[in-house]
């Protein structure tokens, strides 16, 4: 068979997979699709192809996801699914039935994705023609049955005595995917466990296994059994010289109303490009960007008056000693003349293109919105366990103990009217300031939204973080305490209480 009718037959066996599954089916298309938006941080008018696109199920997640922003082109090989998808009118997205892959433009694409399109016995020349079909600095990224999966595993079983699925499949473990993907030329190369939730999961229990395969996900050698896992790849190439210059502040009403405050210690190396981005992004938002210097040792205060030269809105906030994340975050807000503060940490350049979401939810009338890094919809990469167990019981404990429904409070990454900042009592002096500028609002009564945001750690050249678990747990800890006390006995105001018990109470009758 030919690397075309291999998709064509893959293209039929996903169709009918997603046909047995449809109480699964939505959620876990959209969860692939805000992938593909938080790993490459998709800026509009960036090209995307899809890979054997079949009766366009996918297509439909990526146009909505990428708002409509990006051109795909949903390459589809199968007639039966062409004659399905070109029924379909969705915005930016071009249904191409193709007899070969000669037919693509080479070079034409910044992405290239697709589902279960890389695991058959023509995985190399795949690979092959989507190296030729990238710009360079272009990625690609492929959903792909994990192979240690037990269910996986006997359905391949099935599959080698033909009774289940493509015959042109075959099991190709990850350590085999990476191997063939660098014989091909790509580079920064990961491959990443996906979706633990079962296909016939209910959908009344749906919420429920969504927070524990998210935990499950993550966990040491569990996460091995993923019915998943991505591939993603970078042909080599520059990728900033490939990538287009746009802003993204669409609402007029936010211009020049935004205080960006960054607490730093030590990001000599992050401040630079940090603003740098931020202007050219959200320039017509930003009323000014206040660096905070935390007492850093290295060149941070240096690095943020040369960039104030060439940028007046940048204003250095010198501290002195004690140190501590809480009392940055105090002296930055102290000095903020903007409508909305934006917070954030000098290492978030790379998911900047995702604050935009963030902008929309104030746009839409909320007082803040948070960036969530723990929902289905959330990017997380190299992320410690022993902090997602830390965070996830954290927020178990406050979701019991006080009224309220959040996933992530404690990020560093909120944008809320500036009152709601300026009037609030940071107490604790560390990291654990982060949870009360989460919590305290909501136990205000203010209207918050969460969003989901994609979390990478850092790289080498980013220095790095000063966060440890044993030295901040008992600071989260004191934080949840204090409010529960003071929420339960009254010292919190009695209106603002009232507030939260019956917007909780709302939320339980919905």
């Amino acid at each position: 068979m030919s690397l075309e009718d291999n998709i064509k037959e893959i293209e039929r066996s996903r169709e009918a997979y997603w046909g047995r599954h449809p109480r699964t089916l939505t959620a876990k298309l959209r969860w692939r699709a805000s992938q593909v938006r938080h790993c490459f941080h998709v800026l509009p008018g960036e090209t995307i192809l899809e890979l054997g696109a079949g009766s366009g199920l996918w297509t439909e997640q990526l146009t909505q996801v990428l708002r409509g922003e990006n051109p795909i082109t949903a390459a589809v090989f199968d007639d039966d699914c062409a004659r399905m998808a070109l029924t379909k009118k969705l915005g930016g997205a071009e249904f191409l039935r193709v007899k070969t892959l000669a037919e693509l433009p080479r070079e034409k694409f910044d992405y290239v994705v697709g589902m279960g399109t890389l695991a058959h016995d023509q995985c190399p020349q795949t690979l092959e023609a989507i190296h030729q079909l990238l710009k360079p600095g272009g990625q690609f990224l492929f959903f792909e049955a994990n192979s240690w999966n037990p269910l996986v595993f006997l359905k391949n079983a099935a599959r080698v005595l033909g009774a289940d699925g493509a015959r042109c499949r075959v099991s190709v473990g990850s350590y085999k995917l990476m191997q063939i993907a660098s014989q091909q030329g790509f580079s920064h190369i990961e491959i990443i466990p996906f979706d633990m939730l079962p296909s016939r999961t209910p959908r009344f229990l749906m919420p429920l296994m969504e927070s524990v395969s998210f935990i499950l996900e993550h966990a040491p050698v569990i996460q091995n059994l993923c019915g998943t896992h991505y591939i993603w790849a970078k042909k080599p190439g520059d990728e900033e010289a490939r990538r287009p210059r746009v802003s993204l502040a669409k609402h007029r009403g936010l211009f020049g109303s935004v205080s960006v405050v960054v607490p730093c210690y030590n990001e000599e190396m992050n401040i630079h490009p940090m603003v740098a981005k931020l202007v050219e992004m959200y320039g017509d938002y930003i009323h000014e960007i206040v660096i905070v210097n935390d007492n850093s040792k290295d060149r941070t205060a240096e690095v943020a008056r040369e960039v104030s030269r060439r940028e007046p809105r940048v204003k250095l906030v010198n501290r002195t000693p004690p140190n501590g994340v809480g009392r940055a975050l105090r002296d930055g807000y102290a000095v903020c003349t903007g409508r909305y503060i934006l917070t954030m940490d000098s290492d978030f350049v790379q998911i900047l293109p995702e604050l935009r979401d963030l902008f929309d939810v104030i746009a839409e009338g909320h007082d803040g919105a948070i960036g969530s890094r723990f929902c289905h919809e959330s990017l997380m990469l190299h992320y410690s366990f022993g902090k997602i167990l830390s965070n996830r019981g954290f927020h178990v404990l406050a979701n019991l103990l006080l009224p309220i429904r959040a996933r992530d409070t404690s990020n560093n990454l909120k944008l809320y009217r500036t009152e709601i900042l300026k009037e609030l009592e940071i107490e604790d002096p560390g990291f654990a300031a982060n949870a009360e500028t989460g919590l305290k609002p909501l136990l205000s009564g203010y209207d918050l939204k969460e969003v989901p945001i994609s979390w990478i750690n850092r790289t080498i050249s980013m220095g790095s973080s000063s966060f440890r678990i044993p030295n901040v747990a008992p600071h989260y800890a004191s934080v949840l305490a204090r409010l529960v006390w003071r929420f339960w006995h009254g010292s919190l105001g009695s209106a603002a209480r009232q507030r939260v018990l019956s917007a909780a109470k709302t939320q339980r009758t919905l």
